[in-house]
């Protein structure tokens, strides 16, 4: 006879209690050392700490401290313990037989066991809330929404992740198996994403830099949530880096109501497999059959695809192929492996050697076309990603980096970088084979990446070679001279190489290195005259003098000058100077832009405004503006102390320059 009560039982969850309480116990202890504990310790040592010293009020102590906790990650790892111990009797045959005996209906068994399972995840961080709170007004740090915005990330967190936990347990029949499913769901989309990237990083053109741009979306909660549904705090720093003010923002909650709705979703869609699921799955590696071949498929798709592409790149790492020839490795590579992972995790699902039959054939021979024809529109880029080029309207700023960095924001030079950038798609069929076809011309990589207003990233690299030399094409320079000769205008390079305030600026510190020859040692060694006997003013007017001939050696073309082959030992080119030169422009009222720190993502560690910046030169025999105002201001006495790499090699017997490779 079945029990009246269809959806809870009570016995039952007493039962399921008595099993799991010992997790949320250590839990809650876990959870309180982590936050009230540390916190009252913190506080203990408030007026003699970092804190009271560095302009932290208690409740900007409490903010921080609620800013760094984790949240999801709890929430991840409980919902797996607990479902996992709950739902202990599906993956035993006997225990499962005898449960399913029991005078009660799934429903109440499924159910029961998940209502369990949340109030053991979710006590625990309630309990743990209210203490901190006690501990907080004690120590009169009254941003309580903080706290209790924590607990419901971290509530909803648990409610989420139990149910792909539930979802994960219905679909195996082995604990081990639900469990390696329960991290593959959750990591579902971004693995799915790494695999494409890796993919398009190693064979199409372009798109080598792919995988560093790989951002974690609502599609993945295990690390989205930590980073966006979140407390986040914004502080104002003075001059001495003391802490002036700051406020704070409660962010990701329509993220945080999403996924509640989610949790119900996949908690239903789980009951309805548990409803279904068969009593003889038990110990089958996939319990629910439709997800057999979704299994079969998606295995043999993404590994093949992976492997096939890393087989080309291994070969092609060994010897430089085409472009086409390097993808005719993948295919062939990815169909062989494809064919060995389908057959494979037929065994492993059939657990039996004996898969091969001509309806699995079959199977095999129409998933092995649909990957070839995949390939094929990759090879033919029917989707158009080589081709991408953003459009004018979605961008933020579009940088470009080679010999130097530079990044516009200027709406007609964004469209004059997207003009030309796409000049080199249009010569692509050249472009992609550089490497082999100039392979004994020095190159580089020439990188342009666009900051998009969503706050998204597309970017590429492109194996260019340098365009003086005598073995290029016509179709080549047609495709980089125009971007070169962009780079090169001495305006641009005056306000992107640097900087913003490159005429509003004093040079508050120079230096330049005098080699002198140590016969003993046989090396070149640097002198530095600092005039120490002058007053700071009278420094920046000689360092000023030196600048302004800099200036004008730039609008002469003979100095931060981009060349496609600047990966090659430039050192042995005859009018570089072996010696060192930089300055410091500086301008206390307007901040400094940096377009270097910019296009790398620099000022994320350290985004307070910057007003001076190092610039290193690279000094040729050419730049006789900057040298003779070097001489004229004593920064060195005698022609002889400046020397060309050329010459430095001749005395030190580096008579060949090494062998240069040219990059991917």
């Amino acid at each position: 006879m079945q029990s009246k009560t269809s959806f809870f039982n009570l016995a039952l969850f007493k039962k399921n209690i008595s099993r799991t309480w010992i997790v949320g116990l250590l839990y809650f202890i876990l959870l309180v050392i982590l936050m009230p504990i540390q916190f009252i310790i913190t506080m203990a040592n408030y007026d003699t700490s970092w804190y009271a010293s560095s302009g932290y009020d208690k409740n900007l102590c409490l903010l921080d401290s609620m800013s760094y906790i984790g949240s999801a990650g709890y929430g991840a790892v409980v919902a797996i313990v607990l479902a996992g111990i709950t739902f202990w009797y599906l993956f035993s045959k006997r225990d499962n037989y005898m449960m399913h005996a029991f005078p009660v209906t799934r429903k109440s068994l499924y159910f029961t066991g998940f209502i369990s399972c949340s109030i053991v995840g979710i006590v625990p961080v309630v309990l743990n809330s209210i203490i901190m709170t006690i501990a907080a007004a004690a120590e009169r740090a009254y941003s309580l929404d903080a706290i209790w915005y924590w607990a419901f990330s971290v509530i909803v967190s648990t409610e989420l992740f139990l149910s792909i936990a539930m979802f994960s347990l219905m679909t195996s029949g082995q604990l081990v198996t639900a469990v390696l499913f329960y991290i593959l769901f959750n990591y579902l989309y971004i693995l799915i994403e790494v695999a494409f990237r890796l993919t398009a990083s190693i064979l199409l053109f372009g798109m080598s830099q792919s995988m560093n741009y790989i951002n974690y979306n609502p599609w993945t909660p295990i690390s989205f949530i930590p980073s966006n549904c979140c407390i986040n705090v914004f502080k104002v720093y003075d001059d001495f880096g003391n802490v002036s003010s700051y406020t704070y923002t409660l962010s990701g909650l329509k993220y945080l109501l999403i996924y509640l709705l989610a949790a119900v979703i996949i908690t239903g869609i789980a009951y309805v497999l548990y409803k279904y699921k068969k009593l003889e799955t038990v110990q089958d590696f996939i319990a629910v059959p439709f997800l057999k071949p979704v299994f079969t498929v998606g295995m043999s798709f993404f590994i093949s695809m992976v492997a096939g592409a890393l087989v080309a790149g291994m070969l092609d790492a060994i010897k430089v192929h085409t472009y086409s020839t390097k993808f005719i490795i993948a295919i062939i590579a990815t169909l062989i492996i494809g064919c060995i992972v389908f057959y494979a995790s037929q065994m492993l699902i059939e657990k039996t050697l004996r898969v091969f039959s001509s309806k699995k054939f079959g199977f095999l021979i129409g998933y092995s076309f649909a990957t070839l024809v995949l390939l094929i529109f990759m090879r033919v880029d029917l989707l158009k990603i080589e081709n991408k080029v953003p459009a004018a309207d979605d961008i933020q700023w579009v940088g470009v980096s080679n010999t130097y960095t530079m990044v516009f924001s200027d709406p007609e030079e964004i469209n004059s970088i997207r003009e030309l950038h796409k000049n080199i798609i249009d010569d692509k069929k050249e472009m992609r084979d550089v490497n082999v076809i100039y392979s004994d011309v020095p190159g580089s990589i020439l990188t342009i990446k666009y900051k998009l207003k969503n706050g998204n990233v597309v970017a590429r690299d492109y194996s260019v070679v340098d365009t003086d030399a005598d073995q290029v094409s016509a179709t080549y320079l047609a495709a980089t001279e125009p971007f070169v000769d962009y780079l090169n205008n001495p305006t641009r390079i005056k306000v992107h190489v640097i900087g913003n305030i490159w005429n509003n600026c004093d040079v508050t510190d120079m230096s330049f290195g005098t080699c002198y020859y140590d016969e003993e040692m046989n090396d070149y060694f640097y002198g530095y005259n600092t005039f120490d006997d002058l007053s700071e003013k009278e420094k920046i007017a000689k360092n000023n003098k030196v600048y302004k001939a800099l200036l004008k050696d730039i609008d002469d073309g003979k100095v931060f000058l981009t060349s496609f082959g600047a990966d090659y030992d430039y050192s042995y080119k005859s009018n570089l100077l072996y010696n060192s030169f930089d300055f410091t422009v500086s301008n206390k009222e307007i901040p400094y832009f940096s377009d270097q720190d910019t296009f790398w993502d620099s000022r994320y560690y350290n985004p307070e405004p910057m007003y001076e910046q190092n610039i290193t030169v690279q000094l040729n025999s050419e730049c006789t503006n900057t040298l003779k105002a070097l001489y004229n201001e004593g920064f060195y006495d005698d022609e002889e102390q400046v020397i060309t790499y050329a010459e430095y090699n001749k005395k030190m017997g580096y008579d060949q320059p090494p062998e240069y490779e040219l990059y991917d």
